[in-house]
């Protein structure tokens, strides 16, 4: 599943109208991403709330240079503020002024705020690869001669074992392509599937010993009722 772009989730979550009718219909039916969407909300609502919270306190030196060194900011520190000896005046504009001032500094700490949560979200939304286990290089029987192709086992993260296959090989419009998991010995096998074009992913079945079903081999099989092998290979490999 494709899920939204974790960049138009943070814009929207900003208050802009971006995204496609098919990204905000998948947020309409997808829970993680209006889950993400929600979250992101709220940061931008903390934030823009600070604004209006009343006077702010005048950060120290140290605060400023974190900040500057997040941002990527060049450009002297503010030194840390010393009390003045000068009175302010009956009704004082300075937390007003500081409320202006630091305004876009506010709008920048919830920018930051929302890209950590967008990584977040990359992060939490992102598929995460499969583990290869082995793979074969198939080579063609003498009948099949210029044909070849490979074979992948992989692990997904739910612990299901795959095969992938990709052939190239003459189509026959008179038969189809079965795929096969052999013995060494060739005494025994297992079938995958029917491997429809010239690439396709099998499920290995659960408990199958692959230390023992090693080969794989990918057969012309015609239309004859006849779940056996045809006995006709086309390619055959061994996992390692």
């Amino acid at each position: 599943m494709h899920h939204v772009n974790p960049d138009v989730l943070a814009l929207l979550a900003l208050g802009e109208h971006v995204g496609t009718p098919a990204e905000l219909a998948h947020l309409d039916a997808c829970g993680p991403c209006a889950a993400e969407l929600n979250n992101l909300s709220r940061t931008a609502v903390v934030a823009r709330s600070t604004l209006a919270a009343g006077e702010f306190i005048e950060p120290s030196s140290r605060v400023w240079t974190r900040i500057r060194a997040e941002l990527a900011l060049d450009g002297a520190v503010v030194s840390d503020s010393a009390p003045s000896d000068i009175a302010a005046p009956a009704v004082s504009i300075v937390p007003r002024l500081r409320r202006r001032a630091l305004a876009p500094l506010a709008a920048a700490a919830a920018l930051v705020l929302i890209v950590g949560a967008v990584g977040a979200t990359w992060l939490a939304l992102r598929p995460t690869p499969p583990t290869v286990l082995a793979s074969a290089t198939l080579t063609a029987f003498p009948s099949w001669a210029g044909s070849n192709g490979e074979a992948l086992l992989e692990q997904t993260a739910a612990g299901a074992r795959v095969v992938q296959i990709s052939l190239d090989a003459p189509d026959d419009d008179d038969a189809f392509r079965e795929v096969w998991l052999i013995t060494s010995d060739a005494t025994e096998l297992v079938s995958l599937g029917v491997l429809d074009g010239g690439s396709g992913t099998f499920t290995v079945p659960d408990g199958l010993d692959l230390s023992r079903y090693d080969q794989v081999d990918i057969s012309s099989e015609r239309f004859d009722g006849d779940p056996d092998h045809s006995g006709d290979s086309i390619l055959r490999g061994q996992l390692s």
